[in-house]
């Protein structure tokens, strides 16, 4: 289907540009759509209503190892959901989802904020429930919107 249109498209300034993004475009998706299913399915139900931090293992290479890798995936999902807002896709989930991974301080707090907002936090429940998982448990105000 696309090669019936690109010779037009190869005309005009730009148009070498857009089977590149047509490409990007579905990788991300697809990308997005099960990365961001996989790590919001393996949270554990409480993760927004115990605030305590899980104690963090001794730094072993091991331990830093898997760091970096979280870290390098939570930038992949915030860079993939910024472009997913303005192309198909899970923009707004796969950004959670980068923050997720990401270690920065401050991070808990601002991602049960984040969370506040009452169709992020069904999008993800939605999302468990049809996977069987539990939804997530939060200490959420529903007069206020805001976590106690």
């Amino acid at each position: 289907m696309l090669e019936k249109y690109l010779p037009q498209l190869q005309n005009i300034p730009w148009g070498n540009f857009v089977p590149w993004l047509v490409t990007f475009s579905v990788i991300a998706f697809l990308f997005s759509a099960f990365g961001v299913s996989m790590v919001l399915l393996r949270l554990p139900a409480d993760y927004l209503s115990n605030p305590t931090p899980v104690e963090s293992p001794p730094n072993t290479w091991k331990h830093l190892l898997a760091k970096l890798g979280r870290n390098t995936l939570g930038t992949v999902f915030l860079i993939v959901g910024t472009v997913m807002l303005l192309t198909p896709g899970q923009g707004i989930l796969s950004i959670v989802v980068g923050l997720l991974l990401l270690d920065f301080p401050g991070k808990q707090s601002f991602v049960r904020k984040l969370l506040a907002k009452p169709h992020i936090f069904r999008a993800i429940n939605r999302l468990r429930t049809t996977a069987k998982r539990l939804p997530l448990e939060t200490d959420i105000d529903e007069s206020t919107k805001t976590f106690n």
